[in-house]
């Protein structure tokens, strides 16, 4: 179902242009005033997850994997936050330089049914623990609009992937565990916006990445649809839908970034924003 999904908007974003484009045949400005030269957006939405992390511990053995989620009991649905910064430049606006983020922030609160033996450190039966997890995603890439006039600009992207981990526990007998490491990751995307009217905007676009070398595997798959208002001259809202999926696995107890198992996220959920723009 889910390859059914992605290749449904894969194809919307390749026949969509060429619906609008049979529909006006405007010449393109040199300036393309429909096209901003400077934004910035920050908006929220409640995902719903289906995420697996687990952490191997070299004390239990390269076979052995221990369930964070299940053990920790962290929620499967949190809210999760996005930010964009976008910098058009050259007199067209066909190039342009984005910073993106994306963070979650999941904490959980539980007494152990269990002992956990979390990469060395013992946490007994009955003991209560705190624990957070963090997950950020930072985007710095490159686009450059293949097509562009006053109504349409489709680009394509590619860039750098950065993922900060973090994940803690504490007990309440000041036992502490921490582990932390950052992935970077090349990224390719293709983007569609469309001026619907002076006040709509119509932004799609998809992202994706897949490395695979002998002790790692690392893939993502983000698309997003956004319908935008131009409710001020320089402020506008929108409401959209992002899908993600992330698959990122370590088999190697020896990395170089300190991390030794997997972390899976597929996650769906709408996306309430706010942008401000030049």
């Amino acid at each position: 179902m889910y390859k059914k999904n992605v290749l449904f908007v894969v194809l919307a974003l390749a026949i969509l242009p060429t619906i609008l484009l049979a529909q006006d045949k405007k010449s393109a400005s040199n300036e393309n005033p429909s096209w901003d030269r400077f934004s910035v957006s920050f908006g929220g939405f409640l995902a719903s997850y289906n995420s697996g992390i687990t952490f191997a511990s070299k004390q239990l053995g390269l076979g052995i994997k221990i369930d964070i989620e299940d053990a920790l009991g962290i929620e499967a649905s949190q809210l999760a936050f996005r930010g964009k910064a976008k910098y058009n430049f050259g007199k067209t606006k066909k190039h342009s330089a984005t910073l993106g983020y994306f963070g979650i922030i999941r904490n959980a609160k539980k007494v152990l049914e269990q002992e956990l033996d979390y990469d060395g450190e013992i946490f007994p039966i009955g003991t209560e623990i705190t624990s957070e997890f963090n997950l950020t995603i930072l985007r710095a890439k490159y686009d450059y609009a293949f097509f562009q006039d006053d109504r349409v600009s489709l680009g394509v992207s590619f860039g750098l992937f950065i993922m900060p981990v973090s994940l803690r526990v504490n007990a309440i007998n000041n036992q502490e565990k921490k582990t932390q490491f950052t992935a970077p990751l090349p990224l390719l995307g293709l983007r569609s916006d469309f001026k619907i009217s002076d006040k709509f905007y119509l932004n799609q676009s998809v992202e994706v990445l897949y490395l695979a070398f002998t002790n790692f595997t690392g893939s993502l798959l983000d698309l997003n649809v956004a319908l935008e208002h131009r409710t001020f001259d320089h402020i506008a809202f929108g409401v959209g839908v992002n899908s993600n999926r992330l698959n990122f696995n370590i088999k190697n107890p020896d990395s170089a970034i300190g991390f030794f198992g997997d972390i899976s996220m597929d996650y769906t959920g709408v996306l309430f924003y706010a942008k401000y723009s030049l």
